[in-house]
C-alpha cells in the first residue's frame, strides 16, 4: 500500500530522504521520536497538505487546525483507531462528527469545509494552539530551552524561531499574527520532496498508531480517506459460484446468509468482518446478500454465533464447487493454510471451526475498537 503519493516503498523513501538531507531529517526525526500524542505528527501532515494544495508561504492557525481535524477524521471516525488514551484531538474529532451530519466515510473536502465554516468546530480544535505550533519547533532549540520552566517555553520558542530565520540553522517556520510563516529554504525543500516527506511523516504516524492499536490489521492503509473499492472481481467470482451451484443442482445454496433467501443476479457483496475494520476484499470474508441487507448491516459485526456457521457452510459449498479452479480459491488457502482438498476433508464442521479460529479473535478486536456488534437481520 502506498504511503505518500507516488511513493511505493516507504522505508526506502525514508532512508533516501535522510541520506540526501541529513540536516533536515535529523530534526524531524527528533520531533517524531518524542510523540506522546498525535498532535505533532498530524500538524506536520497538515502543513504538507496545505502546501501541496496552494504552495503558500504562510498559513493561518485556524486553517491548520481544521486540516488536522480533517486528517484525523478517517482514522478516528471510519477506522475507529485510538490516537492515544490522553489524546484530545480524537475527542475533538468525535465531538465535531456528533455535531455534523457527515458520515464516517465523508470526503476530506466535505470534512474540511464543515470544520472551517463551523465556529463550534473551530473552538473544539483551538486547544491545539497551546500544544503544537511552538512545541513542534522545540528540537531546534534544545540547548536554549534547557532549564526553562514549561510555562515560558511557548513564548521563548516563538522568539527563538523568529531570530533563527537569519541563520544557517533556521527552523521550518516562525509565528506571527496568528499564522506560521514558512522559512524559504524549508519551503523549497518540502515542495521539491513533498511525496517523500509525506512518506517520511506517514511512516512515523503509522508506527505511532500501531503502538496504540497493536492488534488492528492494516494500520498502514488506515491513515487516509478510503479509495473507491473495486469489487468487480468478487462479483465475477460469485457469479461463477452461482453458475456452479446451478450446474450441480444446488441453486438454492446461493442465498443471503442473513435474510435466509435465495439470490438472483442482482446481489450485493457483504464483508462479514466490516471492510472498515479488515480493509481487504479477500473472498473468504465475503458473502452475497440482498442490497437492503448490505445497507442495514453497514459496518456492524453480525451476531457471530448465529451467522458464522452460515458463512462457513456457504464457503464449504463454494470450495467444493470451485475446486476445479484452485487459483480462485487462493484467498481461502492463504487464510486457512490448507489446500482446497484438505479444506473439504475437514467437513463442514471442521471448516466452521477454522472460521471461528480466524474470525472470533478479529471480531473481538473490532468490538474493542467500538464497531457495533451483534447485528441481526430484521424484516
Amino acid at each position: 500500500m502506498m504511503i505518500g503519493p507516488g511513493t511505493n516503498d516507504p522505508e526506502s523513501a525514508v532512508a533516501g530522504l535522510a541520506a540526501r538531507y541529513p540536516e533536515k531529517t535529523s530534526y524531524l526525526g527528533r520531533v517524531f521520536n518524542d510523540t506522546t500524542n498525535s498532535y505533532k505528527l498530524i500538524w506536520f501532515l497538515a502543513i504538507l497538505s496545505l502546501l501541496r494544495r496552494n504552495e503558500s508561504t504562510s498559513f493561518s492557525l485556524p486553517e491548520l487546525f481544521a486540516e488536522m481535524g480533517t486528517i484525523a477524521w478517517h482514522p478516528v471516525c471510519l477506522y475507529r483507531l485510538s490516537l492515544g488514551r490522553q489524546d484530545k484531538l480524537q475527542d475533538a474529532v468525535r465531538e465535531i462528527r456528533s455535531r455534523s451530519s457527515l458520515p464516517a466515510n465523508a470526503t476530506p473536502g466535505s470534512v474540511r469545509t464543515f470544520v472551517l465554516e463551523s465556529e463550534e468546530a473551530g473552538r473544539s480544535l483551538d486547544f491545539i494552539r497551546n500544544y503544537v505550533p511552538a512545541r513542534f519547533l522545540a528540537p531546534w532549540f534544545a540547548e536554549e530551552l534547557r532549564g526553562h520552566k514549561d510555562s515560558v517555553r511557548n513564548r521563548l520558542i516563538a522568539e527563538l524561531a523568529a531570530s533563527s530565520q537569519h541563520t544557517s540553522s533556521a527552523c521550518p517556520y516562525w509565528l506571527g499574527d496568528g499564522r506560521i510563516h514558512l522559512n524559504e529554504s524549508w519551503r523549497a525543500f518540502l515542495l521539491e520532496n513533498i511525496a517523500m516527506v509525506e512518506a517520511f511523516a506517514e511512516y512515523h504516524f503509522a508506527h505511532y498508531l500501531q503502538v496504540r492499536n497493536p492488534n488492528v490489521p492494516g494500520i498502514v492503509n488506515k491513515l487516509r480517506a478510503p479509495v473507491a473499492r473495486q469489487l468487480g472481481d468478487a462479483r465475477r467470482f460469485w457469479r461463477l459460484v452461482r453458475h456452479g451451484f446451478e450446474q450441480s443442482g444446488k441453486a438454492d445454496l446461493f442465498g443471503d446468509i442473513y435474510a435466509g433467501r435465495p439470490l438472483g443476479d442482482d446481489f450485493a457483496i457483504d464483508h462479514f468482518l466490516p471492510w472498515s475494520f479488515a480493509l481487504h476484499d479477500l473472498l473468504w470474508n465475503l458473502t452475497p446478500v440482498e442490497s437492503g441487507t448490505n445497507s442495514s448491516k453497514s459496518d456492524s459485526l453480525p451476531d457471530i454465533e448465529l451467522y458464522l456457521p452460515r458463512l462457513a457452510r456457504l464457503h464449504f459449498e463454494v470450495v467444493e464447487t470451485m475446486q476445479s479452479h484452485p487459483r480462485l480459491l487462493e484467498d481461502h488457502t492463504d487464510c486457512f493454510k490448507l489446500e482446497p482438498s484438505d479444506l473439504l476433508a475437514l467437513g463442514e464442521d471442521g471448516l466452521t471451526a477454522k472460521y471461528r479460529e480466524v474470525v472470533i479473535p478479529q471480531a473481538q478486536i473490532a468490538m474493542n475498537q467500538g464497531f457495533p456488534s451483534g447485528w441481526a437481520f430484521r424484516e
